[in-house]
């Protein structure tokens, strides 16, 4: 769409060129001006090509402002966004750390127990490993039977 506004902007200063170059005589030709306050001769041709830069430069600083604008805009939400990605990478390196210290502490506790069970005196399998219906103990339900005894 850039390409198709600076193509068609280009061709229009093209077109303007080349009609001032085809009728620069009538242009300088000097004609009446009435300027409200007193009438002067000077070329009326000239005149308005200077009124028509002028107005063109105020459009091209103004369109110049708006792109300014929108370059610190986007400056200001990339910031802003690299902030944020910086808060939920330290959010979620946390919630790691302390997933992995859960998991560490955890395995250490259960090693801790197995290292009870393992050192307690074995009774018979079927009072500490399977309940009355015949299923598996849970190791909770181990520990709870090692204690009593």
């Amino acid at each position: 769409m850039k390409q198709i506004a600076s193509l068609l902007a280009l061709s229009a200063t093209a077109i303007i060129v080349v009609l001032i170059v085809l009728n620069w005589s009538t242009l300088i030709a000097d004609a009446p001006l009435n300027l409200i306050v007193a009438q002067v001769q000077a070329p009326l041709g000239v005149v308005m090509l200077g009124i028509a830069a002028v107005i063109v430069a105020l459009f091209f600083v103004a369109y110049l402002k708006s792109q300014i604008g929108s370059l610190l805009e986007t400056r200001r939400l990339l910031k802003e966004i690299q902030r944020v990605q910086d808060i939920a990478d330290k959010a979620e390196a946390s919630r790691s750390e302390n997933l992995h210290q859960l998991v560490a502490t955890e395995f250490r506790l259960l090693n801790e127990r197995l290292d009870l069970i393992a050192d307690a005196k074995p009774l018979s399998n079927s009072a500490h490993s399977y309940d009355q219906e015949g299923k598996p103990l849970s190791l909770t339900e181990i520990m709870t039977h090692h204690e009593r005894a």
